[in-house]
């Protein structure tokens, strides 16, 4: 009976993760960036396809669950490899055993998380209206991630879990829990303390910067005209 459960498990990830591949491709031909060929221009439109795919990514996994999502943004300063960079999706779903019955309910990956090209990160102080149109609900969720069963991740608002993740939210039917939330990213470099050091902005990679704003229906629009990202 083990064996029969272990490979269907690792299946529905696998078809997870190509969901949010095809998306990121989907979206990759329809987004052209404004801002230059410089190389770390490449690296924005890249990030902006990889986000936009992320999103898409989690809208398709509410659907295909009826479950609510988040898609989540690493936020621990003291891992800097994944701070601000690191991306992924969780779902609300349950821990069920060999015989059928439910052992816990809570918040489980779909993904194995995506970093950004070096460089570019998520920044939260320039995505205009962060946090605004939540009901409430924190702008941040802690979590034990990725892992595919529930573990310490069983409590819906606050997570319960080890590491901080800003949040984005899909209810069950794929719709926004933030719409009109702007999430943006930029070039720059983490200083010591992990603070993002944006280029300044006279130079040749000041004008770096992109957001997607997240719509009511759940779909996104790219917001690739550095004037626009404030």
């Amino acid at each position: 009976m083990f064996n029969q459960t272990k490979p269907a498990r690792c299946q529905a990830f696998t078809l997870i993760e190509l969901l949010v591949v095809i998306s990121i491709i989907l979206i990759a031909s329809s987004i052209i960036f404004i801002g230059g060929n410089s190389g770390g221009g490449a690296s924005l439109s890249s990030s902006l396809r990889i986000v936009s795919g992320i999103a898409q990514g989690a809208r398709g996994q509410a659907i295909l669950k009826n479950a609510e999502t988040r898609l989540i943004i690493h936020n621990d300063p003291t891992d800097l490899e994944k701070y601000r960079r690191y991306f992924g999706i969780v779902y609300w779903g349950e821990d069920v055993d060999s015989n059928g019955v439910v052992t816990a309910t809570g918040w489980k990956a779909a993904t194995q998380g995506t970093y950004l090209p070096d460089g570019i990160y998520f920044d939260p102080s320039i995505s205009d209206q962060f946090g605004a149109n939540r009901n409430g609900m924190s702008e941040t969720i802690s979590l034990d991630y990725p892992r595919i069963s529930v573990g310490a991740n069983d409590d819906l608002e606050s997570g319960a879990g080890a590491t901080s993740y800003y949040q984005y939210v899909f209810n069950s039917n794929g719709t926004s829990g933030n719409p009109n939330e702007w999430l943006a990213i930029r070039a720059g470099n983490l200083d010591a303390s992990g603070d993002l050091v944006p280029y300044d902005s006279n130079s040749e990679n000041g004008f770096l910067k992109a957001a997607l704003i997240f719509r009511k229906a759940g779909t996104t629009t790219p917001v690739t005209d550095p004037e626009a990202v404030n």
